[in-house]
């Protein structure tokens, strides 16, 4: 035996030595015929499932298609992977099937049931909030500073509107002092005239009470109630500076027509040489005249009084209906009457000219006296950028310029803005409740808003603010509801400013007025050009832009508004902490060379402290707590639980329905193309007859 012959090899040597030629030879054959068979039917199994696969559409297939539909429902139910499911169909116990058929169900309902669940979490859209603390500096807001009074007394009373609505806040206050529930429940809503048409001269004749000296004509004017209007007397009123003088007899007056006045209210009717018809109160023994308001000739006890007229005088039911077409009637209440005499005052002020406005209020170098940001001196007069307030009058802002970026170096109020701001509280309007200053702080690209988020520092003392940045980032639709920083508000009537709840919600009002008065609201700015501002001094247009503005704060209206969020936001939270400033060891110096100068600032002055209580800053990131994943991943865990059920039964149900749907949908010509190929069978089949009978 050769090297390396094995068991096998030796095995098949016996077996070709013992076994004759002819049954080795038919062994061989049927070794082959076997293997062909063997791959016949692999060859066959294949294109069976390939068939069960994708729908045989070969014409030459007999069955019907509700035939095939039915063999390709019993075929997917025994080899599909949804657990149950092909249990049914492999048993041959009918009380088997029926209970693999009652599990089944109740599985693929507690299967439904789960879903619906994992689906409602999902339309909740929750949201998780990520805090993360970034150690280094941010940049300085923008800060704006105003005086909490709006204008200077002197200056607003010589504006004919400011003075006659501080003359009404005054008579309104006087008499919320003294008043009787009986006359306030007889007091009734009086139509409002517009006005006297002589509102811009210089002077008015009034009624007052007067202390005559015997044997002179002149008198002396008194700001209390005469007992009747016989016993008054009748003044040139200054309405510069609110001075009563001359004064003479009411008898020694009488009404007249003029040719023409001057420019201040007088006409000398000897010396007169026009032709007009203007109607004048005369005084008789002086030979002058004065201009007669087309309204009531006012009274001074009025507005400069410190008591109403006393009970039983003809003059105080005259009293309550003069204050009653003021717009206070029924208001005793002085907050109340403050706020809204606060709202006339801004309103009217706010149809002037903007730079009459200006110089009504405070400079620049009025209000600021001294200025440091980060341990430096700073200039007042090119870091502080103009903003006129409605409700505050001259705001100054400090680093307003988006271009520059200032930061503080450190924390801690020696690296922070420092200002000191003189008030001068002695020149304030009776309206204004408090001493102080007003500040806002807000971005650089956004819209200062002092009067809904301001902070105010009283004077006499060092207001200091601890500011923290919190950078927002909120999700947009579907999880929540912000404005994208790429999808600006075009309706804004704030341009070139950020987008901001405060403006949008200030715009929806601002159109609304448009819509609804036919005029623009002047304490804001106009969408467009071509509309008109509303005068406030109308009657009509004023009673338009309180009640539409009331109607505008109700619920129902605000939805309209749809003033969302921005989706990118940085807000500024402030602590506040004061200290009584100045202290009596240092030495002021102040500019009425005052003795006492401490004093003197402790009054008018306040000092302001803003910086950055550390040097970090958050940002908090919405994100989603419950994403489409989630949702896919909880769906696809519950049916696997109940059903066993993965991606890929899905995928054979899919596979499955296209099958089903193909054979039931089987185009008519595909028929008639079959029939037709079946004759032709048919016409082989007896022509094949024939031929073996021949």
């Amino acid at each position: 035996m050769p090297f390396g012959v094995t068991m096998g090899n030796r095995k098949n040597l016996v077996h070709r030595i013992l076994t004759p030629r002819l049954l080795r030879r038919n062994e061989e054959r049927y070794r082959e015929t076997e293997a062909l068979v063997k791959k016949f039917k692999k060859k066959e199994e294949k294109e069976k499932d390939v068939g069960k696969s994708f729908e045989d559409d070969s014409p030459c297939k007999e069955e019907a298609p509700k035939t095939q539909i039915q063999h390709s429902v019993r075929d997917f139910c025994e080899q599909t992977t949804f657990h149950g499911v092909n249990m049914i169909f492999t048993t041959s116990l009918y009380w088997v099937r029926f209970l693999w058929v009652v599990v089944s169900l109740v599985c693929i309902c507690l299967c439904m049931y789960s879903f619906s669940h994992v689906k409602d979490k999902y339309d909740r859209k929750e949201k998780i909030v990520n805090v993360e603390l970034v150690f280094e500096s941010a940049p300085f807001p923008a800060i704006t500073v105003c005086n909490l009074n709006p204008f200077k007394n002197h200056l607003a009373r010589s504006v004919p509107e400011i003075s006659e609505t501080l003359d009404a806040f005054h008579q309104a206050v006087v008499y919320s002092n003294d008043a009787t529930m009986d006359e306030l429940s007889g007091r009734g809503r009086r139509s409002l005239n517009d006005g006297p048409s002589f509102k811009y001269l210089q002077y008015e004749p009034v009624y007052s009470d007067c202390s005559c000296v015997p044997g002179r004509q002149e008198c002396i004017a008194q700001t209390s109630a005469p007992r009747t209007l016989e016993n008054a007397c009748i003044c040139n009123y200054d309405r510069h500076d609110g001075s009563a003088w001359p004064c003479y007899s009411a008898q020694t007056w009488e009404k007249s027509i003029c040719p023409e006045c001057n420019d201040i209210g007088f006409c000398n009717v000897p010396n007169t040489t026009g032709s007009g018809n203007i109607p004048c109160y005369c005084q008789l023994e002086m030979g002058y005249c004065v201009f007669q308001p087309e309204s009531r000739v006012r009274r001074i006890w009025e507005f400069q009084g410190n008591k109403i007229p006393e009970k039983g005088s003809p003059l105080r039911k005259e009293y309550m209906e003069q204050l009653t077409q003021l717009g206070y009637g029924n208001m005793t209440d002085q907050v109340a009457i403050t706020t809204q005499a606060k709202e006339k005052m801004i309103l009217k002020m706010s149809g002037l000219h903007p730079q009459r406005r200006a110089a009504l209020g405070y400079g620049k170098s009025e209000l600021i006296k001294m200025c440091s940001f980060n341990g430096q001196q700073c200039n007042i007069d090119t870091e502080f950028k103009l903003h006129i307030d409605p409700s505050f009058g001259n705001c100054y802002t400090f680093n307003a310029n988006p271009e520059k970026k200032l930061a503080s170096s450190r924390a801690g109020p020696s690296y922070g803005l420092r200002l000191m701001m003189f008030v001068n509280s002695s020149d304030y309007l009776p309206t204004t409740e408090a001493t102080g200053v007003r500040i806002a702080i807000h971005g650089k690209e956004e819209c200062p808003f002092p009067d809904t988020f301001g902070y105010s520092a009283p004077t006499g003392v060092i207001s200091s603010f601890g500011i923290s940045l919190r950078n927002i980032n909120r999700l947009p639709q579907p999880y929540g509801n912000c404005l994208q920083k790429d999808n600006p508000q075009s309706r804004s009537i704030y341009k070139g400013y950020k987008y901001e709840p405060e403006g949008c919600f200030r715009s929806c009002y601002q159109y609304r007025i448009i819509a609804k008065c036919g005029c623009a609201d002047p304490r804001y700015p106009k969408p467009w050009k071509r509309s008109a501002w509303c005068d406030s001094t109308n009657t009509t247009t004023l009673n338009c832009l309180t009640t539409e503005g009331a109607k505008l704060s109700t619920k129902e209206n605000q939805k309209h508004c749809k003033c969302i969020q921005p989706c990118q936001q940085d807000q500024y939270t402030t602590t506040y902490s004061a200290a009584k400033w100045p202290s009596g060891s240092i030495q002021t110096s102040c500019d009425n060379h005052s003795k006492d100068c401490n004093s003197y600032l402790r009054e008018h002055a306040a000092m302001i402290e803003i910086y950055y209580e550390q040097m970090s800053y958050e940002i908090l990131r919405e994100s989603e707590s419950y994403s489409w994943f989630n949702l896919m991943a909880d769906m696809g865990g519950q049916a696997g639980l109940f059903l066993g059920a993965s991606i890929m039964s899905v995928i054979e149900f899919l596979f499955f329905a296209v099958r089903t749907l193909g054979i039931a949908c089987k185009p008519r010509r595909w028929r008639q193309k079959t029939e037709l190929l079946r004759a032709e069978e048919l016409n082989d089949a007896e022509k094949g007859v024939s031929t073996n009978n021949n």
